[in-house]
């Protein structure tokens, strides 16, 4: 009996620090911020991180957001671009569009993903 208790003991501290440990991976990809601001002819922005590989060569997509929420799954993706090694994008010469629009940079490798506001482009 004794043993069992022992036991399960045991087994209850293990998995604790099993758990603890699981956390503290998960927890150490780096936060990343995007930033987007519209031009009047692109989208311009920055991705920012405490982790430098956070910030450079980033996929960036800027989406048209459909709803009153932003949610990729409905939102149009519009433009692409790749961060410099300073973490700047920018989309080029997109033209004139109104709405509303975020960017997103994806998860990478000890990076998480980041995703803007929300801004407002009128007519």
């Amino acid at each position: 009996m004794l043993r069992s208790k022992l036991l399960a003991v045991v087994l209850v501290v293990v998995c604790g620090a099993v758990a603890v440990v699981g956390v503290g991976v998960a927890s150490g990809a780096a936060k990343t911020t995007v930033t987007i601001r519209y031009t009047g002819d692109g989208f311009v922005g920055k991705v920012k991180s405490s982790k430098a590989k956070c910030v450079r060569d980033r996929t960036v997509k800027v989406y048209r957001q459909v709803g009153s929420e932003q949610d990729r799954s409905v939102d149009q993706k519009l433009y692409t671009d790749t961060t410099d090694n300073e973490g700047n994008w920018d989309t080029g010469n997109s033209g004139q569009v109104h709405g509303k629009f975020y960017a997103r940079a994806k998860r990478k490798t000890g990076c998480r993903a980041g995703t803007s506001e929300t801004i407002r482009v009128p007519r």
